[in-house]
């Protein structure tokens, strides 16, 4: 719940903010490590191999302005930018199995075409008739 809307307010976090979230993260440092309470909030973030949370949520703030807002960000912050980057194919609003071309194989309930003796049937995992279940010819 922390983290939501920091694309918004934790691009560049002012001190007062790191400070705030340094003491919102004190507290759960300590009782991982088990250490007392006099130790540094950095040495806690050092010996647990935490990063601070504030980096961690302007890492997540950046990612979402590039990779899902698509908003640009400046050279300086990362060379990265949303035009170099690949967009989700959102084109298929149909499957394509409900659009068959001529030749193309068709998954269809066979049934109808089993005394046929000129075409073959093929049978896979899981189909069933009234002559028996199986995957064969």
């Amino acid at each position: 719940m922390l983290a939501h809307g920091s694309s918004a307010w934790c691009l560049n976090p002012i001190f007062k903010v790191k400070r705030r979230l340094s003491s919102i993260q004190r507290p759960f440092l300590l009782h991982i490590s088990g250490d007392y309470r006099t130790t540094s909030t950095a040495a806690l973030q050092t010996i647990l191999g935490i990063s601070p949370l504030h980096m961690q949520l302007q890492f997540e703030a950046r990612f979402t302005s590039i990779y899902r807002l698509r908003i640009p960000l400046r050279p300086i912050i990362t060379d990265t930018q949303p035009q170099d980057l690949e967009m989700k194919a959102t084109d298929w609003s149909t499957h394509p199995s409900e659009h068959l071309k001529p030749k193309q194989i068709s998954f269809e309930d066979g049934e109808a075409y089993i005394a046929r003796k000129d075409i073959i049937n093929i049978f896979t995992d899981g189909s069933k008739t009234e002559h028996g279940v199986g995957a064969a010819f």
